[in-house]
C-alpha cells in the first residue's frame, strides 16, 4: 500500500469540502468541551463528597485566651462518647502554622495573621457520618452553659447536599454527555458518508483498476479519526486556556482564596499552577477519546456507505 498516495488522498478530500471539514470539527471541539467541564464538574463533587465524608467531624471554637485547662475539661467530657474516634486540640499558635502552609502562596494573607487573632479549638472526629448527631447534640447541650465555646461547626449537613448534588450532576452528565457522544458520532458519520458518496465515480474506478478495498477506505478512515484528533485538541485549548488566564488575572483576590483553599484540601494543587506532566495528561486524553470517537465514526461510515457503493 503507497502511504504517500493514502495520505495525499485523505488531504484532498479534507480540503474539498473546507466548510464542512471546519464545521465537523468546531462541532466536535465544542462537545469534546462540554463534555469535559461536564465531567470535571462531576469528578470534584465526588471528591468534595469524599473529602467532607472522611472528615466526619466538629470543629469546636473557643473564645481567644481560653484557659487550656478549661478546653481540656470539655475534651474529657466529650471523650467519654463512644461514639467518638478522636479528639485533636488545636492551639492558637498550631492554628497560625496550618494556616500558613494552608496559604503559604499568599504571603499578603499570611503577613496580617498572628497565632492571638486566631481561636484555640478542638476538632472532634465521629467514627462515622451519622455518629455525628449524637455528638453534635450533646456539644450544643453543652454550648448553653459553656461560656468558653464560641462556634460549633459540623459537615453532616453539607456532606447531605453535597451527595444529593453529586448525584444530580452524576445523573445529568451521563445523560448530557451521551447525547453529545451521539450527536458527535453521528456528526463525523454524516460527513464521512457525504464524502463518500461525493467520490463514489472515483471510488468505482479505483474497483476498476484492482485497487483493495484497505485502500480505498483507509483514506476515509484517517479523515474521521483526523476530524476527532483536531476537536479533541482544541477542545483542550478551549478549557486550558482560559482556566489559567482566570487563575493568573485573580492572583490576591477572594476568588483566588477560595479556590486555592479548595484545591487544595482536594488534593489537587496541580490545578493551581502550570503543571507540564497534568496538562499532557489533560492534552493526551483529549486527542486520544476525540482520535477513538472519530476512528468509531468514520468506520461505521464506511462499512455502510462503501457497501452501498
Amino acid at each position: 500500500m503507497n502511504n504517500t498516495r493514502i495520505f495525499k488522498v485523505t488531504t484532498k478530500n479534507i480540503k474539498r469540502n473546507k466548510w464542512l471539514t471546519i464545521s465537523t470539527i468546531l462541532v466536535s471541539a465544542i462537545v469534546f468541551t462540554l463534555s469535559s467541564v461536564f465531567i470535571s464538574i462531576s469528578i470534584l463533587t465526588q471528591k468534595t463528597v469524599d473529602f467532607l465524608e472522611q472528615r466526619a467531624q466538629v470543629i469546636v471554637f473557643f473564645k481567644k485566651g481560653t484557659d487550656e485547662k478549661e478546653i481540656f475539661h470539655f475534651r474529657d467530657t466529650i471523650n467519654s462518647d463512644s461514639s467518638v474516634e478522636q479528639i485533636t486540640y488545636i492551639s492558637q499558635a498550631q492554628a497560625l502554622e496550618i494556616y500558613k502552609e494552608d496559604f503559604a502562596e499568599n504571603p499578603e494573607l499570611i503577613s496580617t495573621i498572628t497565632a492571638d487573632s486566631l481561636p484555640p479549638s478542638l476538632e472532634i472526629r465521629a467514627k462515622n457520618i451519622d455518629s455525628l448527631i449524637n455528638i453534635i447534640e450533646k456539644i450544643n447541650k453543652a454550648k448553653e452553659t459553656n461560656p468558653h465555646i464560641e462556634d460549633v461547626y459540623y459537615f453532616k449537613q453539607v456532606v447531605d447536599n453535597m451527595k444529593t448534588l453529586s448525584r444530580i450532576i452524576n445523573i445529568g452528565s451521563i445523560i448530557l454527555i451521551s447525547a453529545m457522544a451521539i450527536v458527535t458520532v453521528s456528526l463525523i458519520r454524516v460527513t464521512i458518508g457525504f464524502n463518500i458518496k461525493l467520490h463514489q465515480q472515483e471510488i468505482e474506478i479505483m474497483h476498476l483498476v484492482g485497487s483493495s478495498d484497505k485502500f480505498i477506505r483507509t483514506p476515509f478512515l484517517i479523515e474521521g479519526t483526523f476530524y476527532g484528533l483536531a476537536g479533541g485538541f482544541i477542545a483542550t485549548l478551549l478549557i486550558l486556556i482560559p482556566w489559567y488566564t482566570v487563575i493568573y488575572y485573580t492572583k490576591g483576590t477572594d476568588f483566588s482564596f477560595w479556590i486555592n483553599q479548595l484545591f487544595l484540601d482536594l488534593n489537587l494543587p496541580f490545578l493551581l499552577k502550570f503543571d507540564i506532566t497534568f496538562l499532557l495528561i489533560y492534552l493526551l486524553t483529549h486527542i486520544i477519546v476525540g482520535g477513538g470517537f472519530g476512528y468509531f465514526s468514520s468506520f461505521s461510515a464506511v462499512k455502510k456507505y462503501l457497501k452501498e457503493g
